[in-house]
């Protein structure tokens, strides 16, 4: 018998596809070989060659005639002439060809949709030409960039303000203020060239960022610098060309504002890809730039006006809510801003309270007072709540702005809405009513009660009685229980009826199945009435309809729970910027503006302010953040202050320094030197020079004396160096305790095995001689293998060993390979003998797994290690944000001090300062930010916000220009460094 190999089945494939590769192989030309002679001829233009393809054999074909009965096609038919064929637009070539559209360089903005598209194309197939070949072309289909965009629209209003109620201008010669700005002496020929030479290098920087965002991201928002590509993150309105505006005329730099003045009209401040317009961002960056643009160049370019204003048209429309707060996150599309809306109840506070000083300007320069009333009206409420918040003085990172206080809803019984059931008599005469409207009664039916109110379809409302509760009785008889008859399904349970029922069900009593077939002769007057409406007595059972009440109110807290955040960084800042400068912009004719400033400022120095513990002992301040609970939480302080330096909060030397010199506020000067020293402190203590975006710090309990304590500076490190070793210790005695125990079971598993096991008995058939059981390795038997062999075993244990034959040692090789022994071969013997079999031997018990506690470091060798691994440099207790994006605020207050004191300190401090910005952040196109500024190689990040034009080369420019450009006593500006003219 001849058996089955999977060797000889492999061999005999593998001679077939030897024998195939030599017939067909050589049989025609190979694909590469055509494939090349194919791309040859398209790339001179010739007749592609004909693939060298052998004909196919013919097909034997039948030679019977078949024959189809079908009369239809013996029934004569009159000849139709078929439809003309329309002409083809385009020639019809003779020869296949592929001609696709090439797709637009750039997608196109849709508009409002939001989605950019290249243009699409799909393949079309032309009529069958002369010789039977058909022409295939691609027909672009139409680009949805030719969709017309969406647009906004100026809607009426749904709450305007009168005229006559509108909070106008304060008209009259502005009030006489304290001069900010230092009275500068001529400066010596070597001090101009010094000051000069760094100028150009500030503004060599700026040309080149300038250059790069205008060869690849022109009219975007931003560059990415470092793979010359662009980004939108705002409304796509070109950001940092108009955030650049003004910056480009103060660096002398007349050719290229001229062009970017020009681009200006390219934008369509009416429509974007972004489906709301961020209010703040908007305002501060393109509204701001754009009033500035004009006023310091002279008020030359009214284009720049024009713009100003078709984009406030835009943002006045966030103003359109009951109490005209803005929507701080504006939704323009024309769908959406057509419907009334509040302000919202969670807002930051920052992006609400700094729109003043730009909408102020716009209303100066255009005269219009609505621009004004807008922001005026935000005044008013911040005034009110400022001495109402958890902290007095100041206001909360987050705040309501609905205007809208939630009181207790007052339930309202309703009437249920009435609807027509579906019928002939629809189109009748419905009278409207408060809740809805009802079904008009016929004049003979006016008496009849509710229940008998008639339908449209002439028929009486009677209500379905509403069954009583399903209650599954437990266990026992129920001497009203019928069973169904034997013909009919049992209900819906299971089992046997007398263990449990529905209680008051009766299979007699009603009908077995819903009653909903109206053909029934025999069915109840209820299954041929329409679904009855609901009565007045049915709606009281029902859960009547609840609206909420809204109470008018200013400004409040945006949650009663939890703490809230005071502080001068971000989500805050600008507010109490704009006090100051507001009050400069109004030429001194509103005071609440100084008042409110100096009743915050108070605050800030007694709750927020804070001397950092450093090694060197500098007197610098830092402001951190107070977190205030709610007056609900019982609490012995006001709140916790958080010891943090933020990059955000480094205007705060600026602001202090102007408040000074404008409200005669001394000592506030000190303030602003201690707050800008501690932000170039700051810089001065990274690897780079460069000072990250927050960081913690350990707090000084008094701001004279702070001498540095290392053992408070370490315990602030690891403050959980006690509770590391105590819970070592209690480790090591669990420890000691489990090894105790594994120990005792050990040896008592070594003494078991120290008996000598219980001898064999003999049994009444004779003695046997015991003999271990032949080791076999099984991986290389199959399964009838180690059939054989139990087979084997058993005989060999039922024989003497001295009368069984000694078996042969031998192996089938096939067999070991996987194979089957030839016929005739006989089973396999065991791999190895009985005889050479070894004695089993008992193995030692496993000792259980404990586990050893590890010895944690001591306090010093975690300090070291944490100080080592995160770069901490000294006196810094944690680095939250290691980055830094281009930032401004520290450059900024260096600007303000150095214009303020006069004092060349801050220019030497600001030199150190760009250089290290520019050596570690400079790209290919511009400047980008970096990742960690703890790292003497920080990694690009390719993002240039617009602000590195608009403010930081700005102000490093405007720190070595003449004193004259920009003077504090001159111009205002807003927290995007925009200057506007202040009123004379």
């Amino acid at each position: 018998m001849l058996r089955y190999r999977r060797y000889r089945v492999f061999l005999v494939f593998a001679v077939i596809a030897v024998f195939a590769l030599y017939k067909f192989g050589s049989s025609s030309t190979s694909w590469k070989e055509q494939a090349a002679r194919l791309s040859q001829a398209k790339a001179n233009d010739e007749d592609p060659p004909r693939l060298n393809w052998q004909p196919r054999p013919q097909v034997a074909k039948e030679t019977k005639k078949f024959e189809v009965e079908v009369p239809a096609a013996k029934t004569p038919q009159p000849k139709q002439t078929p439809p003309p064929i329309a002409p083809v637009s385009r020639p019809v070539e003779k020869k296949p060809t592929l001609s696709p559209k090439k797709p637009a360089a750039k997608p196109t903005p849709v508009g409002a949709g939001g989605v950019e598209n290249d243009d699409a194309t799909k393949p079309e197939f032309t009529p069958l030409a002369e010789g039977g070949q058909g022409a295939l072309e691609v027909t672009p289909l139409p680009s949805i960039s030719s969709v017309e965009p969406i647009h906004w629209k100026k809607l009426s209003e749904h709450f305007p303000v009168p005229s006559e109620s509108l909070i106008k201008l304060p008209s009259g010669k502005p009030k006489p203020v304290p001069k900010i700005q230092f009275d500068f002496k001529k400066e010596s020929p070597a001090q101009k060239q010094d000051r000069e030479t760094k100028l150009h290098v500030i503004r060599d920087v700026f040309k080149r960022s300038w250059s790069g965002y205008k060869e690849h991201a022109w009219l975007q928002d931003e560059l990415k610098p470092v793979s010359g590509e662009s980004k939108n993150p705002f409304a796509g309105w070109g950001a940092t060309l108009v955030d650049a505006l003004d910056t480009l005329w103060i660096m002398d730099l007349k050719e290229e504002f001229a062009e970017a003045v020009e681009a200006v009209n390219k934008i369509d401040f009416t429509t974007t890809t972004r489906p709301d317009i961020p209010l703040f961002e908007t305002t501060i960056r393109y509204l701001g730039g754009l009033v500035a643009a004009y006023d310091i160049s002279g008020k030359k370019h009214k284009n720049l006006l024009d713009k100003a204003v078709e984009l406030a048209e835009v943002l006045m429309s966030a103003f359109d809510t009951p109490n005209r707060m803005p929507e701080t996150y504006y939704y323009w599309r024309p769908d959406f801003s057509s419907n009334a809306h509040r302000a919202s109840n969670r807002v930051v506070l920052a992006e609400i309270g700094s729109l003043s000083v730009e909408f102020t300007r716009l209303a100066q320069l255009t005269g219009e007072d609505k621009y004004y009333d807008a922001v005026a009206r935000i005044t008013d409420l911040f005034d009110e709540f400022q001495n109402n918040t958890r902290l007095p003085g100041m206001w909360p990172t987050y705040l309501d702005a609905s205007g809208c206080k939630m009181i207790e809803w007052t339930p309202e019984i309703n009437k249920p809405l009435q609807k027509p059931l579906p019928g002939k008599d629809l189109d009748q005469e419905l009278p409207a009513v408060a809740d809805g409207p009802v079904v008009k009664q016929p004049e003979e039916t006016a008496a009849a009660t509710v229940t008998e109110e008639l339908s449209p379809g002439g028929h009486k409302y009677v209500p379905l009685e509403k069954p009583e509760p399903f209650v599954l009785v437990p266990n026992g008889p129920n001497p009203t229980f019928k069973p169904p008859p034997p013909e009919e399904p049992l209900p819906m349970w299971l089992g046997d009826p007398g263990k449990g029922k529905i209680k008051g069900w009766d299979a007699d009593s009603g009908l077995a199945k819903r009653q909903l077939d109206s053909d029934d002769a025999n069915a109840s007057p209820v299954e041929d009435s329409p679904t009855p409406i609901a009565t007045e007595t049915d709606a009281a059972a029902e859960p009547t309809e609840t609206r909420p009440t809204c109470q008018e109110q200013g400004f409040a807290s945006s949650s009663d729970y939890g703490s809230e955040e005071f502080t001068l960084g971000g989500m805050s800042d600008s507010t109490y910027e704009y006090l100051p400068k507001e009050y400069l912009l109004l030429g001194g004719l509103v005071e609440k503006y100084r008042d409110m400033y100096e009743k915050s400022m108070d605050v800030v120095k007694k709750h927020l302010l804070f001397r950092p513990m450093v090694p060197d002992e500098n007197d610098i301040l830092f402001s951190g953040k107070l977190m205030v609970p709610s007056l609900s939480a019982p609490s012995e302080k006001i709140g916790d202050l958080e010891a943090e330096n933020a990059h955000l909060t480094c205007f705060a030397g600026g602001m202090f320094g102007m408040g000074a010199k404008l409200f005669d506020r001394p000592e506030d000067l000190d303030i602003a030197k201690k707050l800008t020293e501690g932000c170039i402190w700051s810089y001065n203590m990274t690897a780079t020079g460069i000072m990250p975006e927050a960081f913690d710090a350990v707090a000084c309990d008094s701001r004279e004396h702070c001498s540095w304590n290392q053992t408070k500076y370490w315990e602030t490190l690891d403050p959980r160096a006690d509770a590391r070793l105590e819970q070592y210790k209690d480790a090591m005695k669990t420890y000691k305790e489990q090894m105790s125990s594994a120990s005792a079971w050990y040896e008592e598993e070594l003494r078991a095995m120290a008996t000598p096991p219980p001898t064999l008995e003999e049994t009444a058939v004779g003695a046997v001689e015991a003999r271990p059981t032949p080791t076999v390795v099984a991986d290389l038997l199959d399964k009838r293998q180690l059939a054989d062999l139990e087979d084997d075993v058993l005989e060999q244990q039922v024989t003497p060993l001295k009368e069984s034959p000694a078996p042969e040692v031998s192996q089938d090789r096939e067999s070991v390979m996987g194979g089957e022994a030839e016929e005739g071969e006989g089973p396999p013997t065991p791999v190895q003998s009985v005889a050479e079999s070894p004695s089993p031997s008992r193995t030692l018990p496993a000792f259980p797994v404990i586990y050893t506690p590890k010895v944690p470091p001591t306090h010093e060798e975690y300090i070291k290690n944490r100080i080592q691994e995160e770069r901490l440099p000294p006196g810094v207790t944690f680095i939250k944000a290691r980055g830094y994006i281009l930032r401004p605020e520290a450059i900024e207050s260096v600007w303000y001090l150095y214009r303020i004191t006069g004092d060349p300190y801050y220019r030497a401090a600001g030199w150190r300062m760009f250089e290290a910005v520019n050596e570690h952040t400079a790209a290919l196109y511009g400047n980008s930010a970096i990742d960690d500024v703890t790292r003497t190689s920080p990694t690009l990040e390719d993002s240039m916000e617009s602000f590195w034009l608009a403010e930081t080369l700005k102000y490093f420019y405007l720190l070595f220009a003449e004193e004259s450009v920009v003077s504090l006593d001159e111009w205002v500006l807003n927290t995007e460094a925009h200057p506007f003219r202040r009123p004379t």
